[in-house]
C-alpha cells in the first residue's frame, strides 16, 4: 500500500533545512545538514502507512457505525416480532388443543348421561329431583343470609 499525493501533480522538491549540529562540533559555515526524503527511509515510511491505514479505517468504521446501528436495531425487531409471532402462534395452538378437549370431554359426558338415562329412567328422575331440591335449599340459605 503506497500512499499517493493528494493532487497528481509533479512531486515539490523538498528544500535542505539546517539540523541541529552534530554532537562532535558545529557546522562549518556553508555546511548544511540534508533531511532524508521519506523514500529514502523505508522504515518510517512504512510507520506512516500502516498508521495512516489504521486511521482510516478507524474513520470508514466510525462513519458507517449509525447505519449498522440501525441495522441491528431492525434485525432486533424482526427477531423480537418472530418470536411474538410464535408464542402467539403457539398459544393459540394450546388454546385450541384445550378447546378440543374440553369439547370430547363434554361430548362424553353427554353419552354417559343419556346412557345412564336410557338403563335407568326413575333413577335418573329421583336424582334430577334430589339435586333440584338441594340446590333449592342452598339456594334459600344464601338468600337469607345476604339480607
Amino acid at each position: 500500500m503506497s500512499a499517493e499525493p493528494a493532487y497528481p501533480h509533479e512531486p515539490t522538491p523538498v528544500p535542505a533545512r539546517p539540523v541541529a549540529p552534530p554532537a562532535d562540533g558545529p557546522l562549518d559555515e556553508g555546511e548544511l545538514a540534508i533531511v532524508p526524503r521519506p523514500e529514502e527511509r523505508p522504515a518510517l515510511n512504512q510507520a506512516a502507512e500502516s498508521i495512516g491505514g489504521a486511521v482510516g479505517k478507524a474513520v470508514q468504521t466510525v462513519q458507517h457505525l449509525p447505519q449498522r446501528v440501525q441495522e441491528m436495531k431492525e434485525r432486533f425487531t424482526v427477531i423480537r416480532g418472530r418470536a411474538q409471532a410464535d408464542t402467539a402462534a403457539k398459544a393459540s395452538q394450546v388454546a385450541e388443543d384445550l378447546k378440543d378437549q374440553a369439547r370430547q370431554r363434554l361430548e362424553l359426558a353427554r353419552t354417559r348421561a343419556q346412557r345412564l338415562a336410557h338403563r335407568y329412567p326413575l333413577q335418573t328422575i329421583l336424582a334430577m329431583a334430589g339435586a333440584g331440591l338441594l340446590l333449592g335449599i342452598v339456594l334459600r340459605i344464601w338468600r337469607d343470609h345476604a339480607d
